[in-house]
């Protein structure tokens, strides 16, 4: 019976590091994935793709701190030509199960009925948001939310104005 135990023992502590190797990349492919999506944005804390890398040999790290430095690049590219400015927020949630097919079923709605604004699904874990426009004054954010409450009186819950970072 202790050698029954130890083994069981030792198979754990053995198999625990594979488990863990893999799961930051695994992640970091998700993460991926996600930002290449269209009309979806991923806000991620500074830093995090460096904890998601691979902690393996040398070869992996050098591709994954090129492929960070990219995703990094990318974002500062994208913040470089923005402002800061209005969106109407209507939607948001974080229901694992549903909230993602949610939002982009209500980005679909948006589309359809204002065809002249733009319409963004962000992903700020643990939460799916779809907002509208790019405001430049609160007043013009506050007429679009109006239409879209009258238009889909459904979403008045939901309806917000939010400050955020605008494209031009």
């Amino acid at each position: 019976m202790r050698h029954l135990k130890f083994i069981t023992a030792l198979s754990i502590l053995v198999s625990a590091p594979a488990i863990t190797a893999q799961t930051p990349a695994d992640t970091l492919s998700i993460v991926k994935d996600i930002e290449q999506s269209e009309n979806i944005t991923l806000i991620l804390p500074a830093g995090i793709t460096d904890c998601l890398a691979p902690k393996g040999n040398s070869h992996s790290r050098t591709e994954n701190a090129d492929e960070t430095s990219a995703l990094s690049a990318t974002a500062a590219s994208s913040r470089a030509n923005t402002r800061v400015g209005y969106r109407v927020q209507v939607f948001d949630d974080n229901n694992v199960m549903s909230a993602k097919h949610d939002a982009q079923s209500r980005r679909q709605q948006l589309e359809a009925r204002f065809p002249e604004f733009r319409t963004y699904v962000q992903f700020n874990s643990p939460y799916w948001k779809v907002k509208v426009g790019d405001f430049r004054t609160r007043s013009e954010a506050d007429a679009a939310m109006a239409a879209i409450r009258s238009a889909f009186p459904s979403f008045a819950s939901q309806l917000r104005v939010v400050r955020d970072r605008i494209n031009p």
